[in-house]
């Protein structure tokens, strides 16, 4: 790896390394990290490295320009130990890496090919149009980023490489022409390209640019972004290292899942919801359907607090039997077709849904979430890709604008009843609640020559006591005065008109105060 030119950049170098101590597994007597960089930066690098366990050298050379700091990396034949090395693996400074990097170094490479991602075709500049000869070359040829590079210590590799230091060196010096925005990369694929020594498709199964989710099967993540521009790629990275040792504490999480209970959800859901919600921990989730408490014990460490909601005493009883040692859960028992959410306090930001599977049972539990949880968020469904009654609820409530698709999770070949594979599907989705809050507490509103306003826990000062409870999310039941009025809001909540019960009078009021 390689710093120049900008001092900030020693701050990604240091989370790349922070990485690869933690997670990289590497063999220290087999393995070494050489950095690439220029002596004034060296002491401060050193420094910075003082408290990793790692075997850490440096090949310092005299570097001034960003264009030369970009072409660093091309001077590795000329390091002078470079001669103890079989395979090299050349790692931008934006880079995190996120599982064993023994599986790369234990590929099947050629020595006549630079390994790399895909990325980019050559009909554009940072990919080399500037050199090739369209004529002979189809401009749609898929090129490669230059952020990783795997290759052999091979002569082969030693010649590409002064092939492209030469070509710089010609165009660049000798002929003054622009330096390209993308420094020596469209060099770097031109060559490699040209001499039919690179492989752009073996690296797609380990590396992944511009991540949004981790994932065990990759080994690097790569954060490109404007050359030069050092804050946005270290906020980025350190975001997704914070994601990314989410994700190994949850995976580490002994759990049965439904491959050998049909019942729960898979690994990969659960893991899904700890990538969205990795930075929302201080979210409180109601488990709807809590059953076994296999999903209830991994929630549980992803939200502060998980409300376990079901209506059997058996499996209530195995879920706090199960989950003995995790002190966050409350157990709720409610049948939640005929009694009322009230005793799930109000402050739910989430709500997993994973009861009866019906449309009209699945209907009712997003009703009542929308009605109960005046803070409600998201919400998340298991069992949506198999249960026709789940996905035509959770449809009809994204299509009226209700919910917002945020992602499926979870499996695409789902185990359902009696063994059968439902294939090309998806376990589960997540929603966000799409529409303005319909809080209405300490909200006062015209009525008539008086006024009503909304109290908590669904109380309301009404010429007198009164109560309401959500219909919709306009619409709410209100019983005051001996009578029972339909009231419906307009979009933003500022006016209302009311429908008395028995003779439909209708009074129209205003926010008064908010």
């Amino acid at each position: 790896m390689c710093v120049f030119h900008q001092e900030s950049y020693i701050n990604l170098l240091k989370l790349l390394v922070t990485s690869i101590s933690v997670k990289g597994n590497i063999n220290k007597d087999t393995t070494e990290i050489l950095i690439i960089t220029s002596p004034t930066f060296e002491p401060l690098i050193q420094k910075e490295m003082e408290s990793f366990d790692l075997p850490i050298q440096y090949f310092t050379i005299d570097l001034h320009t960003l264009f030369d700091a970009g072409c660093s990396r091309l001077n590795i034949f000329k390091y002078t130990n470079i001669h103890n090395y079989d395979t090299i693996l050349y790692l931008d400074t934006d880079i995190l890496i996120n599982s064993d990097m023994n599986v790369l170094f234990n590929l099947e490479l050629s020595s006549d090919k630079i390994y790399a991602l895909e990325e980019g075709v050559i009909s554009h500049d940072y990919w080399g149009a500037q050199f090739f000869d369209f004529s002979n070359y189809d401009r749609n040829t898929l090129a490669f980023s230059s952020g990783i590079l795997l290759f052999r210590n091979s002569d082969s590799m030693k010649l590409l490489f002064n092939a492209i230091q030469l070509h710089i060196e010609d165009y660049i010096f000798n002929k003054n022409n622009t330096i390209p925005n993308c420094l020596d990369q469209p060099f770097i694929v031109y060559n490699a390209i040209s001499q039919s020594k690179y492989d752009n498709q073996l690296l797609k199964t380990y590396v992944e640019n511009s991540p949004s989710n981790v994932t065990s099967s990759k080994v690097v993540y790569h954060f490109p972004g404007e050359i030069g521009v050092y804050q946005s790629k270290y906020t980025r990275m350190r975001f997704f290292w914070g994601k990314i040792m989410f994700f190994w504490e949850i995976k580490s999480i002994q759990t049965v899942n439904i491959y050998e209970d049909l019942w729960t959800c898979t690994d990969e859901m659960r893991l899904d919801i700890a990538n969205f919600f990795h930075d929302k921990t201080h979210f409180k989730i109601a488990e709807i359907g809590a059953h076994k408490g296999y999903t209830t014990k991994i929630i549980s460490h992803i939200f502060s607090e998980v409300y376990a909601v079901d209506n059997s005493v058996e499996w209530t009883n195995f879920n706090k039997s199960y989950n003995k040692d995790r002190t966050n859960i409350v157990y709720v028992m409610l049948d939640i077709y005929t009694d009322s959410w009230n005793i799930i306090p109000d402050t739910i930001d989430v709500v997993f849904i994973d009861a009866g599977h019906g449309y009209e049972h699945c209907m009712s539990d997003i009703q009542n979430s929308l009605k109960q949880f005046t803070n409600l968020k998201y919400l998340i469904f298991d069992d949506y890709g198999v249960w026709d009654g789940v996905r035509k609820a959770v449809d009809e409530m994204i299509a009226d604008g209700t919910l917002q698709f945020e992602r499926f999770i979870g499996a695409q070949d789902v185990l359902g009843l009696h063994g059968v594979v439902h294939k090309n599907t998806n376990e589960g989705i997540i929603c966000r609640v799409n529409y303005p809050r319909f809080n209405l507490v300490n909200k006062k509103y015209s009525w008539a020559n008086n006024s009503i306003t909304f109290l908590e826990n669904g109380q309301m000062d009404a010429f007198g006591n009164g109560y309401y409870t959500k219909v919709d999310k306009h619409t709410i039941e209100a019983f005051f005065g001996g009578r029972m009025h339909s009231i419906v809001f307009n979009n933003d909540y500022t006016e209302f008109t009311s429908t008395r019960h028995g003779d439909s009078e209708i009074i129209k009021g205003g926010l008064i105060t908010d």
